[in-house]
């Protein structure tokens, strides 16, 4: 997910990028029994979750208002355009 996230927009992309480094602290806490690690997962659980209330509330704001109030930044990587011609 985070790498298809790099596509939608930066917002998004801080969301899965803040969620991969909680799960890694969390991951490595449990495995090491470090109470300091499984802390330092719960910090940045606690900044993945107002990271994704921020992007959440953008969509809604944004699309309320048909205009960007709220901004979340422009997709990190563009796709190639796609030709109709190929398979």
């Amino acid at each position: 997910m985070l790498l298809w996230s790099s596509f939608v927009n930066k917002g998004i992309f801080a969301v899965f990028i803040t969620l991969e480094a909680t799960e890694i602290l969390l991951f490595a806490g449990q495995f090491s029994l470090s109470t300091g690690l499984i802390k330092a997962g719960g910090y940045v659980g606690v900044l993945t979750a107002l990271v994704a209330w921020y992007v959440s509330s953008a969509g809604v704001i944004n699309g309320m208002l048909g205009r960007v109030m709220v901004p979340v930044g422009a997709p990190l990587v563009r796709p190639a355009p796609h030709d109709p011609g190929t398979v």
